[in-house]
């Protein structure tokens, strides 16, 4: 009786160490998972991700290792590196929270789809640093700009949107021409940006969300409230069918009534080339925005309702 015991507490003692052997293993490699390093996949359709381990965890010194990890790939695996032999960083620096990156000319001569992946790797590298909330890209000296002329800026970890899915470090770019309020909330103004996402999401989806983070130019209102829900968004035989929550109705914003209606038609139309768009809200199109916009009706672009056309319209009464 008493071997038996004995026996019994060795076989617990055991059984205590392999679950505390298991949890060690499950810590330690959620400590290596913790930090990531993005490279481009062989074909050039996707980044590739693997673990990374920095040397040391000041944001400085992440920085300044991560920068000199753009130039090398993975040759185990395949994956090339995010910037080609030829593109070469001349400088980097880290003030505040953005990290600018200055590269040679070379980089404006990357192919498309190879420059996006690596514009989405490197913000994705760089805003993992805690302390650095966004990166700035520069081109000999000067701030960069899209292939439409369009300047980019800061980009944020948000700039690249992602979907659970196949291939989802696979990214699209466009330029979206999204409608918002002036600072009076009288009239829409046209806000051109130039957007990364990911090629698993539908871009009328993609439109919908970017109106509801609302604008980024200085003396532009928000038409939507960020805290609307998107239930669904698709596009069927040319007209945009978008269901949002109830807080489309309840969360309004100070603009007038018309406005977050044509913010969402304009952006669309203008986007995804619509003949018209719908809303509804949890699926019920038998509803009123605001007062007197009936939802059960289909609505077509109304540029009147522009911060340009509205002056030439007072200018002719």
């Amino acid at each position: 009786m008493k071997k038996w015991k004995r026996a019994a507490v060795i076989l617990a003692v055991c059984m205590v160490s392999g679950i505390l052997g298991c949890s060690e293993e499950k810590g330690q490699e959620s400590q290596a998972a913790e930090y990531h390093m993005y490279y481009v996949s062989p074909k050039e359709t996707a980044l590739e991700t693997t673990e990374y381990i920095p040397k040391e965890r000041t944001a400085s010194a992440m920085v300044q290792e991560v920068s000199g990890m753009l130039s090398q790939g993975m040759e185990e695996d395949g994956y090339l590196s995010l910037l080609p032999e030829n593109v070469k960083i001349q400088d980097i620096t880290y003030e505040g929270q953005t990290v600018s990156v200055n590269f040679n000319s070379e980089y404006k001569n990357m192919k498309n789809t190879r420059e996006i992946l690596a514009r989405a790797g490197i913000v994705k590298a760089f805003t993992q640093i805690q302390g650095v909330s966004d990166v700035e890209f520069f081109c000999e000296g000067e701030p960069m700009t899209d292939a439409a002329g369009v300047l980019i800026g800061k980009m944020d970890k948000n700039t690249f949107v992602e979907n659970k899915g196949e291939n989802i470090n696979s990214y699209v770019h466009t330029s979206l021409n999204l409608y918002f309020a002036d600072e009076n909330g009288d009239s829409l103004k046209k806000e051109n940006i130039s957007v990364y996402y990911s090629s698993n999401v539908p871009l009328e989806r993609e439109v919908v969300e970017r109106l509801l983070k609302g604008p980024k130019t200085e003396g532009l209102k928000p038409t939507l409230s960020p805290n609307t829900n998107i239930l669904g968004v698709s596009i069927v035989e040319g007209i945009c069918y978008v269901n949002l929550d109830k807080s489309f109705l309840s969360n309004s914003m100070d603009v007038q009534e018309e406005l977050p209606i044509y913010s969402i038609v304009n952006s669309l139309t203008d986007a995804c080339n619509v003949r018209g768009v719908q809303i509804s809200v949890e699926g019920e199109t038998a509803v009123n925005f605001r007062e007197s916009m009936k939802l059960d009706q289909i609505y077509h672009a109304d540029y009147r309702l522009t911060e340009e056309n509205q002056g030439e319209k007072e200018e002719k009464e």
